[in-house]
């Protein structure tokens, strides 16, 4: 039979597990994200400076001229567009990627507390309510009450 102990050192192994996967996989995501992020920003600031150029010459020239430029210009619009559409498809695989991780970490904490309380009944009760305890924010007293009552000595014993 295992100690208590022994499940909880194992099971911390299997979270972290998890979590090295997890900023692999993620980083991943998001430095394709930020690259596909420059390029659209990029062919955007591009795309300005020749539209700009487009107006300033179309009095000038031929309409076959304007019309080609145009095509043109469309042309590179519809894969910026295109561009900024991967980068949804991208932020979407993100989302089921975190998503798949949290369930992981779920059913991993679901098993360790099965683990745990197979081993110390009444463990994980105890544990998670120490947790609250420990995560609840001390309320400051109010500043006209003193903190220590004269004459009135409380001993707490744990």
């Amino acid at each position: 039979m295992s100690s208590a102990f022994h499940v909880y050192v194992m099971s911390i192994f299997d979270v972290s597990s998890v979590i090295e996967q997890l900023p692999q996989d993620l980083r991943d995501r998001f430095t394709e994200m930020r690259e596909l992020d420059l390029k659209v920003q990029n062919a955007a600031d591009t795309m300005e400076g020749r539209f700009r150029q487009f107006f300033a010459l179309a009095k000038k020239n031929k309409p076959e001229w304007r019309d080609e430029q145009f095509k043109q210009i469309k042309d590179e619009y519809k894969k910026i567009v295109d561009e900024a559409d991967e980068k949804v498809v991208i932020a979407n695989q993100l989302h089921d990627l975190v998503e798949r991780y949290l369930k992981r970490l779920d059913i991993e904490l679901s098993k360790f507390k099965l683990e745990l309380e197979a081993d110390s009944a009444g463990i994980t009760e105890i544990l998670e309510q120490n947790s609250l305890l420990l995560d609840q924010t001390p309320v400051p007293s109010p500043v006209n009450q003193p903190s220590h009552s004269h004459g009135h000595h409380h001993h707490h014993s744990h």
